[in-house]
């Protein structure tokens, strides 16, 4: 398996727009060329970052004589070792994938509601019909290149456990209604969605209208089963089964399984979700 790069993440600008400024980011590989220093994984530790002694000295031998403290390398560099383990690389990214808030459709919202839909028809043994998950839950995009265990537990740092809730189609209709009226739509799969004016226009779960008599399977993520993000599955489910799976573990499966395969992670935008004005 590949190591990864050690990266450190610039703004680059301060983008204008409707809802004020954006910063965009951009990774930055650096290869060690001037200090000898390299990324550090669970193989390297006691060579990856050099030595500190009265003088900080750096794996190509050159030595520096100001800048940080003895008390503040050190602290850097005995979590080293625990931060090993997270810079193995599980995977690969076509292209870094954003996790705006104020955008349907986005490429990472849909690769995390598909695979959650996937793991739950896995997991508990029936065809999941329709999955969503939360922007808010996602917290940093997905980097383009090599994707490590660290990107993985950064994109998901909360505590968020796939579940399955069964919802008659007349209930499904109510929430995806709600979430039109908001700024966007929550990540979602196995549906497809228009809206108009933040008024449902369409809806289709399978490519077929929603049956509002028919009972249908949903995954989703404990944090939206009781009020989370202003949305309570909970309330419109018949029935609900909680796991002990994190959302975490669940995107952590899906892009080692890809990367053992030896797949690129390629999403895009489909459509699944229109909004007009």
């Amino acid at each position: 398996m590949a190591q990864a790069k050690l990266v450190v993440l610039i703004a680059l600008a301060a983008v204008s727009c409707s809802q004020g400024p954006r910063m965009e980011w951009k990774r930055i590989p650096m290869d060690g060329s001037r200090t000898g220093v390299v990324p550090v994984n669970a193989e390297n530790v006691d060579t990856a970052l050099g030595t500190f002694e009265d003088d900080y000295i750096a794996p190509n031998g050159t030595h520096f004589t100001e800048g940080a403290t003895p008390e503040v390398a050190m602290l850097l560099m005995d979590a080293q070792p625990k931060m090993a383990r997270l810079k193995q690389v599980v995977g690969h990214n076509a292209r870094m994938m954003l996790n705006l808030r104020n955008q349907p459709d986005l490429p990472l919202g849909n690769l995390v509601a598909d695979a959650l839909r996937a793991k739950g028809s896995d997991y508990f043994g029936v065809p999941m019909d329709f999955a969503i998950t939360n922007y808010g839950g996602i917290r940093i995009p997905m980097p383009e290149g090599a994707v490590t265990l660290d990107d993985i537990e950064s994109m998901f740092p909360f505590k968020n456990y796939m579940c399955y809730a069964k919802v008659r189609g007349e209930g499904l209709q109510r929430l995806l209604a709600q979430l039109a009226k908001t700024q966007a739509f929550q990540p979602v799969s196995g549906a497809r969605v228009k809206v108009k004016a933040h008024e449902l226009v369409e809806a289709e779960i399978g490519g077929k209208p929603i049956d509002p008599k028919r009972l249908y399977n949903v995954a989703t993520i404990d944090f939206l089963l009781s009020g989370g993000d202003q949305i309570a599955i909970g309330a419109l489910a018949e029935d609900v089964i909680l796991t002990p799976v994190l959302i975490r573990d669940v995107m952590l499966e899906y892009v080692q399984a890809m990367e053992v395969k030896g797949n690129i992670i390629d999403y895009e935008s489909d459509g699944r979700v229109v909004m007009e004005d």
